[in-house]
């Protein structure tokens, strides 16, 4: 089982409600025994719901975050349990709560799950507890914790399980997770420099850790048409501007100034892939050192033709 067999996204409320019952009720009414009024209560209306559908794109299993920063709902079909679904849906509910600024999270656990929530982080908080005649542990998070940098979706250089990208959501969260374990080098071929993608506080803080790690770190974007920063601004410039000896914007040579293809590779081991710059389908993959040399080989000649970008170079943004 790989993340390729199912995706995950965000699921809208109403609208959506009936794919998420297909997973809730089966799991904690018809199974757990939770009263059906427990189930549904008026915080769905306000939470951020996560849904993971099989290829089928068929429900198989559910999560969401209040926004007081409570996890809960997490429930996977029996048959689809053991795959690290709810790993993954965990550490995206992760990423999202650190992306929109939330500072700890916190759960109610089922006291046999407490291990599960325990490898991603969680501490238990006070004593056991009875809710819908279930026994549970409150569990805790604080992204103030060096913890944080364990948090990842996959792991670089070792996970090669190939993950499917279809929205923003995905390619920042994985961006995000990939540039956090990166140890030297960072390359981005980009047309725009995606500000949904690579201008969020998470990617730029991850970069900025990445940067300043080492004297040996080595930054290099290439991005084929500026305008959009020039208009707007861009954090990642702004870092670049105050870290120049680590952070190098070019203009790519002429060849390569209509490539359809961006990517981002980390270390010559991992890599976010789309084949067309101007959708959000494409690949990650956190060890595959052949399909990341090649594209490596690519970046490298048009870095070799490239020229500095010297508008972003002068820009004060």
């Amino acid at each position: 089982m790989t993340q390729s067999d199912y995706t995950i996204r965000k699921a809208k409320w109403p609208e959506e409600r009936e794919l998420l019952r297909q997973v809730r009720e089966p799991v904690f009414v018809e199974e757990q025994g939770v009263p059906q009024a427990m189930e549904w209560d008026d915080d769905d209306m306000m939470a951020y719901h996560l849904l993971a559908l099989d290829q089928a794109q068929r429900p198989i299993a559910t999560a969401r975050l209040l926004g007081n920063g409570q996890i809960g709902r997490m429930a996977v079909l029996p048959e689809w349990r053991n795959q690290g679904i709810g790993t993954a849906l965990l550490l995206t509910l992760i990423q999202h709560a650190d992306s929109i600024g939330l500072q700890s999270l916190f759960l109610h656990a089922q006291t046999s799950a407490e291990p599960f929530y325990a490898k991603a982080g969680f501490t238990a908080d006070g004593d056991h507890f009875m809710e819908a005649g279930i026994e549970h542990q409150k569990m805790v998070l604080s992204f103030n914790q060096d913890m944080a940098e364990e948090l990842f979706l996959a792991q670089l250089g070792k996970t090669p399980e190939l993950f499917h990208l279809h929205t923003v959501e995905d390619h920042q969260a994985h961006a995000t997770c990939m540039v956090r374990q990166a140890k030297r080098h960072l390359s981005i071929f980009t047309r725009t420099l995606d500000p949904q993608i690579f201008d969020t506080p998470p990617f730029v803080d991850a970069v900025q850790q990445l940067a300043t790690r080492s004297r040996f770190s080595r930054i290099r974007i290439l991005l084929q048409d500026n305008t959009l920063v020039v208009q707007q601004g861009h954090q990642l410039v702004e870092l670049a501007q105050r870290l120049s000896t680590a952070i190098e914007i070019r203009i790519p040579g002429d060849e390569y100034m209509d490539y359809e293809e961006n990517f981002m590779l980390v270390d010559e081991l991992g890599y976010l892939h789309r084949k067309q710059a101007v959708n959000l389908i494409g690949t990650a993959c956190y060890n595959d050192r052949y399909r990341a040399n090649r594209m490596q080989t690519i970046f490298n000649e048009a870095w070799e033709f490239g020229t500095p970008d010297r508008e972003l170079a002068r820009l004060h943004l």
